[in-house]
């Protein structure tokens, strides 16, 4: 599985159903590997996220610099044929024409790469926020887990325990299940739409994230 391939999944992975897991298998050890995996993946992501911001800034200078330089040369172009000019005016042209070519060519790297490293800040942002969710979470989640074991029940859902709870756990679901229910609705529109560019951009969107992935396995970071 690539790394594109496992940073959606985490991305996808609703807090309800993190927790929800939890339960079915009795067990904090859901909570603690999707907490590890976001936290590995985040790491790859912010060391391309240095890398790729240098290049934005790179492109964005380039392009800059031919735009500057076409639009000197256009004048010098209007410049030689008001002087009669023509041999310098055509020479002028084409040095033009290529130029802008050259521009437009910085230009649309400039912009994919920028779309690029957006959407991998927003990976991260979005990793960040469930992360943080899960471990504020995680003693309340431990304390619904110990009244599982003790009661013997095979719970599927928060909604399982609420049949055996006393008043003390009732509180604790339902500050957990209010948590998880504020931290899903927030984030549902921006990781829908991230899954979305994820799936559509394929390997071009986390092109950086997959080299730096590469070079943690090589020990060339």
């Amino acid at each position: 599985m690539s790394l594109l391939q496992k940073i959606g999944i985490l991305i996808s992975a609703t807090l309800h159903s993190i927790v929800d897991r939890a339960l079915q298998t009795n067990s904090l050890a859901v909570f603690d590997e999707y907490i590890r995996q976001a936290e590995n993946s985040m790491k790859l992501l912010q060391s391309a996220l240095v890398d790729l911001k240098v290049t934005v800034k790179t492109l964005r200078a380039k392009y800059d610099q031919a735009a500057d330089e076409a639009a000197r040369l256009d004048l010098q172009v209007d410049q030689a044929l008001t002087a009669g000019k023509e041999s310098l005016a055509k020479a002028r042209m084409v040095r033009l024409n290529s130029l802008m070519e050259i521009a437009q060519t910085y230009k649309a790297q400039y912009e994919r790469q920028s779309h690029a490293y957006n959407l991998l800040t927003d990976m991260v942002q979005i990793l960040q926020s469930k992360v943080d969710v899960l471990q504020a979470q995680r003693d309340q989640v431990a304390t619904m887990l110990e009244l599982i074991k003790s009661k013997n029940l095979v719970a599927r859902s928060i909604k399982d325990i609420e049949k055996i709870s006393d008043s003390h756990t009732r509180r604790i679901m339902e500050d957990v299940r209010a948590q998880l229910d504020t931290a899903d609705a927030r984030l549902e529109m921006a990781t829908s739409r991230l899954s979305a560019e994820i799936e559509a951009q394929g390997g071009d969107l986390a092109l950086e994230a997959q080299l730096e992935e590469r070079r943690q396995r090589l020990g060339l970071a």
